[in-house]
Order: structure tokens, then sequence, then C-alpha cells
């Protein structure tokens, strides 16, 4: 089976779960797949965007460690091309 076939099978499989999609530029999603296409777009619901903010505080135990900030956003549609990875909850 190709990964693209590999991929699509297990969205099949995640859909109606909670998911984790992380996203280029510091963003998440979490919420329930609600389906997908070819391209990997992903449709969300009941969606929860994460924001990770970097901190600035210079305490060695904390480095590296950011606040996030969490939005709730209903249905949210995420083109595939964003995606880095899908964890399911």
């Amino acid at each position: 089976m190709s990964e693209d076939g590999i991929a699509s099978q297990l969205l099949q499989e995640s859909v109606g779960k909670i998911v984790l999609v992380k996203l280029k530029g510091r963003r998440s999603v979490k919420g329930k797949i609600k389906g997908f296409d070819k391209q990997m777009n992903i449709v969300i619901t009941e969606a929860t965007e994460v924001i990770e903010q970097q901190s600035n505080n210079n305490d060695n135990s904390e480095k590296g460690k950011g606040q996030e900030q969490e939005t709730q956003v209903g249905d949210a549609l995420i083109r595939g091309d964003n995606v880095i990875t899908i964890a399911v909850l």
C-alpha cells in the first residue's frame, strides 16, 4: 500500500475521534475529525485553536517552554499543506 493509502486509512479510522493537529507557525488545533479529502484537507468540529507563545523567561528550568493560548473556534477547515502531524488523543 502506498504512503497516501496508509495516511488515508489512518485518517478514516480517526473520523469521529478527538485529535491534535500540529500546524506550521506554532499553532495546533484540537477537535473531532469530521472528514478529509485526498489533499489531506481536514474538517474538524468542536475545534480549539492552540497557539504556542515563546517565553521571555531567562530561567533555565523553563527553557524552551512557552505559554499556550487557547481559543474555541467551533468548526474548522485545515488545509493539508499546513499540517505537520496528527495525533489521536
